[in-house]
């Protein structure tokens, strides 16, 4: 197969063009980069369910395209411990898709066909399509009621939450680890229209790692800040987020918030020493004088809450791919602790549960090896009539239970009252 584009200096509204194209499919995608603070180029589009990595390259790979995105692997990959064995992925084998460039209001149609003509009748099908789209997304959301939950139970309730943070507490004091990710799961039913909630919440909560995904059945609603890993050629980079504090309406309010967050030493320890983890997984796959953190403790502010982002970056070593530093990085230190094996090990020992795709990965993998994931962190994911959210929050030495326990909460404030459901903590 080879890979052809158009590009047209025109736009046709990402939401309206998603729900008419897209929203009818069994499996269909939605990479919202809207807000992304450095590759603002969202990805939508359908394929074939997969469960396996098996890409193959595409001939002719155009060289002046502005985006790293190829036609391949979209969709999730799930939380393993390290040396599990295979990647457990979720996903869409995606030949084709259309991209918009926010920056320069412009539209990508990039597909992988057998001849010219098949790829040119395809382009102007769609945009014949294109030119009577207009309104869908607003039809969609008349007539479709947003998914809401009436109540979401913590799998782990508050007094077992707590005694989880006094054990790890015990270990950190053992010297067993330094920092280890402590979760749990709110689950409900639901009814209502997960995509229409999807909608409204794009709106309001504007995240980097902005995702829909529906495939085999399973919805996938991510406002997810994070970036776990992008691969441009042989450049890696990741940017673990550690520390949190909640945003006020009153600007000086909000402002002291921000400040206290900076100036926090058990936040900013924490932030260290996972990107210490970082620069240590990127080790085993780049080169040792590339790594380099190229951002430290830097504050950005969300919807609903103000965050510590590091960025670590690195050059891969000769000979290696994105796909040996998606495996070496999994999973995200940010979401298991250091040293990551023991921390993995008591996770699995405390959160006695499968995580799955929360605290995975989610967005698009090349057959070159080039990514762009998202963490699975601030995600509603919706099975038949149930919908599971999970938060969790860093341990560390200096952490103080009941703090850590209101953190969790402000997590999943978004999601919770977005669902307007009420929480059985």
């Amino acid at each position: 197969m080879t890979l052809y584009y158009e590009r047209i200096a025109g736009w046709s509204p990402i939401a309206d063009t998603f729900v008419s194209f897209f929203s009818g499919q069994p499996n269909c995608f939605w990479l919202d980069r809207e807000h992304h603070h450095d590759s603002r180029f969202s990805v939508i589009g359908t394929g074939i369910a997969t469960a396996t990595l098996d890409l193959e390259p595409s001939r002719d790979d155009p060289e002046d395209l502005p985006f790293s995105f190829r036609p391949g692997f979209v969709g999730v990959v799930e939380y393993s411990s390290p040396d599990s064995g295979p990647l457990v992925v979720s996903g869409i084998n995606v030949d084709r898709a259309f991209v918009y460039d926010h920056d320069n209001r412009a539209m990508f149609f990039i597909g992988e066909f057998d001849t010219k003509d098949s790829f040119t009748e395809w382009f102007h099908a769609a945009l014949l399509r294109l030119a009577i789209a207009g309104g869908d997304a607003a039809v969609y959301d008349l007539h479709h009621d947003a998914a809401t939950a009436a109540e979401l139970t913590a799998l782990d309730n508050k007094s077992t939450y707590l005694g989880n943070i006094d054990f790890a507490l015990e270990q950190i004091s053992k010297g067993e680890i330094y920092q280890i990710c402590l979760t749990t799961e709110l689950e409900g039913e639901f009814t209502g229209n997960p995509l229409a909630l999807f909608l409204r919440l794009r709106k309001k909560h504007q995240a980097p790692y902005c995702s829909y995904l529906k495939v085999a059945g399973v919805e996938y609603l991510s406002i997810s800040p994070e970036r776990f890993l992008t691969v441009s050629g042989s450049r890696v980079m990741s940017s673990p987020i550690k520390g949190t504090r909640a945003r006020s309406e009153d600007p000086e309010t909000d402002r002291q918030l921000m400040a206290s967050l900076v100036t926090d030493e058990k936040e900013r320890a924490e932030n260290l020493m996972i990107v210490d983890l970082i620069r240590n997984d990127l080790s085993a796959v780049c080169k040792a004088e590339s790594i380099t953190v190229e951002a430290l403790l830097a504050v950005r502010s969300y919807s609903t809450v103000h965050q510590l982002v590091s960025d670590v970056s690195g050059e891969l070593q000769q000979g290696l791919t994105g796909l040996d530093a998606l495996r070496a990085m999994l999973p995200g230190g940010s979401m298991t602790g250091a040293p990551k094996i023991r921390a993995c090990e008591l996770i699995s020992q405390l959160e006695k549960r499968q995580r799955g795709a929360y605290s995975g990965a989610i967005g698009w993998i090349a057959a070159s090896g080039d990514m762009d994931l998202g963490m699975v962190i601030r995600t509603a994911i919706f099975t038949e009539n149930t919908v599971r959210i999970s938060v969790g929050g860093g341990i560390t030495s200096g952490s103080n239970p009941e703090a850590e326990h209101e953190e969790i909460k402000l997590k999943a404030i978004a999601l919770v009252e977005a669902m307007s459901a009420s929480v059985n903590w």
